[in-house]
């Protein structure tokens, strides 16, 4: 999707392109950013090799580079201003902005660019300026996105035009303003361009171009996803959406679904995170050539380590022999992260538009599965989906972790209008694209939950896929339908344990959950206009029912 130039139509545009063109600023790459961070002071050098450094231009002997981010090792979303919500205040940030490039600017800076996008349907160029002081951090993104190399050079360039500017990003994490004490991230996405200021953490570069990326894509006609998507024997391919720690990266690289897989099931694994379906091609497309994974599960000498190119916010150890080595598990600080290589499963860059779509949430009051028979109340579960924050993943108080949040299709990094999303992912099931409800945590009462583990939420999948499931109504809940044959393909015990209860006091429970996602979404009516009773009222009706089960008359 090369972009077509044009003048910035924006103040903000203008001031962020013209940073760019400063004497200060100069063009840089992979291998000179590679050998920048290299010297940086605080990058620590292991001696575990760069996976296929050939493919970056890489030194044959590259090894995996580690940087940490002191305190904060999570996204900070409290610093995030969006230009059209700013209103009287707009000229005071176009003043932090205006400063905040000069300041910029009187240091050395160093212009990368890559492609966002591995498919000729959409392939969009994008521009990241840094201090040369923050060069891993602009390695990890030259690499985390398709570099500005062949061949994706080539890929981008036979690409289809639209009337879209390049995505631009300046990322200053050595900004400093006692007004904003988290940092501040200024996005105009109608622009396509985003300031992060004060913020080392890398997924904050990274979902920030994503942000626009997303963005992009719904006004090509596109639904923007944050989850993952595979196909299991050429089959339709599922999509799940979930936030960290939902389970979104274990369904979707798992490769044999904990052994529930026969040999000849074959997975192609599209993407974890980030993708876009296009409704008007019918397709799918992966957003980056690599993975962003969490390393709390990587062990000391993981085998999986063959496959990193870089890693953030880990601890490293000398061994006797005087290698120096990564130590993940999540032992220096949460949320450690790495980048690395599709290739340890079957990938691809695209594949077909999704035959079913899954909702993770964390929500008890939820059955392990179950299916949407209703349009409206299928994309109300999406822009209401229930979970819980994961540990380390955001910046956000302690206490916050242990509630229960809504967080609108699994995506926090949006920044156009919910409806927007809503109306798309109506346009996808209207395709006829199949929806389905994971309850990825626990089931119950508070007092009696009962943990819903990864090996069943994987056979859920493999079910789903292969079409076995049978259905029936869930009477409680108009339009949700769970399992008839559970016991027969999850154990004899799933329907006793998992299968929803007649019981008052869980009644009232999910009472309470679906009044939750009732409240939020007639929020987003009646104070953002930004949300469609049609939208709403299959969950209030669900709500009426149960209230005649509470009080009969």
């Amino acid at each position: 999707m090369a972009s077509i130039q044009r003048p910035p139509r924006s103040a903000w545009r203008a001031m962020l392109e013209s940073a760019f063109y400063a004497n200060s600023v100069r063009k840089t790459t992979i291998p000179e950013l590679y050998e920048l961070a290299l010297k940086q002071s605080e990058v620590m050098a292991t001696s575990q090799p760069f996976y296929k450094p050939e493919q970056f231009d890489l030194p044959a002997d590259a090894k995996i580079l580690v940087s940490n981010d002191g305190g904060i090792v999570g996204r900070t979303a409290r610093a995030r201003r969006l230009v059209r919500q700013m209103g009287a205040e707009k000229g005071e940030y176009l003043r932090i902005l205006s400063e905040a490039v000069y300041q910029l600017n009187k240091r050395e800076g160093l212009w990368l660019e890559a492609i966002v996008g591995l498919h000729p349907d959409f392939a969009i160029k994008a521009n990241l300026i840094s201090p040369a002081t923050d060069a891993k951090n602009m390695f990890d993104w030259g690499i985390n996105f398709a570099p500005w190399m062949k061949p994706w050079m080539d890929m981008y360039n036979d690409s289809r035009q639209i009337d879209e500017p390049d995505i631009l990003v300046l990322a200053d994490p050595e900004w400093r303003d006692s007004r904003f004490p988290d940092g501040l991230v200024i996005i105009d996405e109608d622009e396509n361009c985003a300031a992060l200021l004060g913020l080392r953490y890398f997924g904050e570069r990274k979902k920030g171009t994503l942000t626009l990326a997303w963005t992009i894509g719904t006004r090509q006609n596109m639904v923007a996803c944050h989850g993952g998507i595979k196909t299991i024997n050429e089959k339709s391919p599922v999509a799940v959406f979930g936030l960290s720690g939902s389970g979104k990266s274990s369904l979707t690289n798992s490769c044999n679904h904990a052994g529930t897989l026969d040999e000849n099931e074959k997975v192609t694994v599209i993407h974890d995170d980030a993708f876009l379906i296009d409704l008007d091609a019918d397709n799918t497309v992966a957003l980056e050539p690599s993975l962003f994974d969490k390393t709390d599960a990587v062990e000391f000498n993981d085998p999986s380590i063959k496959y990193f190119y870089s890693a953030q916010n880990v601890a490293v150890t000398q061994q006797p022999d005087g290698s120096r080595l990564l130590m993940a598990e999540d032992i220096r600080n949460d949320n450690g992260r790495c980048i690395k290589s599709r290739d340890m499963f079957n990938h691809a860059d695209s594949c077909a538009r999704p035959g079913s779509v899954i909702w993770l949430q964390k929500d008890p009051s939820l059955p392990p599965v179950s299916k949407i028979s209703d349009i409206g109340l299928a994309v109300a579960m999406g822009a209401s989906l229930s979970t819980m924050r994961a540990k380390g993943v955001e910046n956000v108080p302690v206490e916050e972790l242990a509630k229960l949040v809504i967080e609108p299709f699994a995506n926090p990094f949006r920044v156009h209008p919910l409806m927007v999303d809503c109306q798309q992912f109506s346009k996808l099931f209207k395709l006829g694209t199949e929806c389905y409800v994971m309850n990825t945590h626990a089931f119950g009462l508070p007092d009696k939950e009962i943990n819903i583990t990864l090996q069943l939420s994987l056979t859920i999948v493999t079910n789903i896929v292969r079409g076995t499931l049978e259905w029936k109504e869930w009477e409680t809940f108009p339009g949700l339908l769970i399992p008839k044959n559970g016991a027969e393909l999850f154990g004899a015990d799933y329907d006793e344990k998992f299968e929803p209860t007649n019981e008052i006091a869980y009644i009232d429970f999910l009472r309470k959950r679906m009044q939750d996602r009732i409240t939020y979404l007639s929020n987003k009516r009646d104070l953002e206009n930004d949300m469609e009773s049609a939208f709403i009222d299959p969950l209030v009706a669900a709500r009426v029912k149960i209230d005649k089960m509470l009080h009969p008359i």
